[in-house]
């Protein structure tokens, strides 16, 4: 570019470069004096107006420099891996011309046009990470999925059979989750027309006064024989479980702590289990604790916010149970079945449905997000299961 074109072009990157870091440095001020309420991703309602944009800028941003920075060296190395083979070939190429050849000797004339069209490839490539990171924010806000699901259990009494449960999970309503949205996802799960809705957790972000619009939202739900609900661990982080509890008493669902419900269904009982949270590092004891006086007959669907029990869950002989947590890993990488993602390292179980000896397990992805209000192959689910007899 011309001097006079280019400063002014400088200038505006340096702008640009300046105010996207802005949140950043606010972000790792703030994190050392108030650990415990960081302002971009836990503001006060008031102040959730400003902080929504500066906090997709700060997210959007960073996550693209943590993907840029995590494949610059891998296209780097690939990048001089072919140059270098490019060099052997020219040089092979090279020998096999006779040595008196007079066009060996001379110049290559450079090919400004080739150069340009290298220099666009190349920003495009470095663009690319903060493109997908953006576009992550655009699945996470916009994206919905429905998965259908059917579910196969051995002895189902053929009342069951057929039965529909809708599960939704991970909501995460605050800043990222506004109570509209939560209303459109209720919207789709009612016209699915489910039997049962199970809600497997994290209803909210980080606060208790995010019960309010949450509930609001939810307790539009309509069943043919009730909605269920667990507790996540960010409800517990809120200390909102006993809020929460009311007010699924007040608007007629049931929050199951440790406790069940028989449901009737023409004579055929289906027997609904929930648990508090358990986390990764327990040792089995806590979900029998939980269960502990509850009678597991008949056909047993248990809401467990997070997948780690399982094989406990399994050798209890649980027909099915539900959780959420992994949010399917949020940001991943699909390599044909296997997905890349740092929530590989908590569980197998990231999402979908899995089995154990007659036991299955379905892990929804979930609805909201947390950390950054980005997903990259894992977008939002709302799950419509349906029990089969085998």
């Amino acid at each position: 570019m011309e001097k006079r074109k280019e400063r002014p072009f400088i200038s505006a990157i340096a702008v640009i470069f300046a105010a996207a870091n802005i949140p950043l440095a606010w972000f790792i001020v703030e994190s050392v004096f108030s650990p415990q309420k960081v302002f971009l991703y836990s503001p006060s309602p008031e102040s959730e107006a400003f902080a929504r944009p500066l906090s997709y800028l700060f997210f959007v941003w960073n996550m693209g420099s943590i993907m840029f920075a995590a494949a610059a060296p891998v296209a780097l190395g690939c990048f001089a891996a072919f140059q270098f083979l490019r060099r052997k070939h020219r040089q092979r190429m090279s020998d096999s011309i006779e040595n008196d050849s007079v066009e060996n000797d001379s110049i290559e004339a450079v090919d400004l046009s080739r150069r340009r069209f290298l220099k666009m490839a190349l920003s495009a490539a470095a663009a690319m990470p903060f493109a997908a990171s953006f576009y992550g924010v655009v699945a996470a806000r916009f994206g919905k999925v429905v998965e259908r699901v059917t579910v196969p259990i051995r002895d189902l009494p053929p009342e069951l059979d057929g039965l529909t449960i809708v599960q939704m999970s991970d909501i995460h309503v605050g800043l990222f989750m506004s109570e509209s949205r939560v209303r459109e996802f209720v919207e789709i799960a009612n016209n699915l027309k489910p039997d049962i809705v199970a809600l497997t957790g994290d209803f909210l972000a980080s606060r208790r006064d995010q019960v309010p619009p949450f509930m609001n939202a939810i307790s539009g739900l309509q069943t043919k024989y009730g909605v269920f609900g667990c507790l996540g661990n960010h409800d517990e982080y809120a200390h909102s479980e006993r809020l929460l509890a009311r007010e699924f008493d007040r608007v007629g669902f049931k929050m199951l702590r440790n406790e069940n419900r028989l449901i009737d269904v023409a004579g055929a009982r289906l027997n609904v289990i929930g648990v508090d949270f358990i986390g990764k590092n327990n040792n089995g004891e806590k979900l029998k604790s939980a269960l502990d006086g509850i009678s597991l007959e008949g056909t047993t669907l248990l809401l467990c916010h997070s997948p780690y029990p399982f094989d406990q869950a399994a050798s209890m002989g649980i027909d099915l149970m539900l959780s959420g947590h992994t949010h399917g890993g949020q940001i991943t990488l699909a390599l044909g079945d296997f997905l890349l993602t740092p929530a590989r390292l908590a569980t197998v179980f990231l999402s979908g449905l899995f089995r154990i000896h007659d036991s299955h397990l379905y892990v929804n992805r979930g609805l909201g997000t947390t950390g950054p209000p980005i997903r990259i192959g894992a977008p939002p689910e709302i799950t419509h299961i349906t029990l089969k007899a085998v």
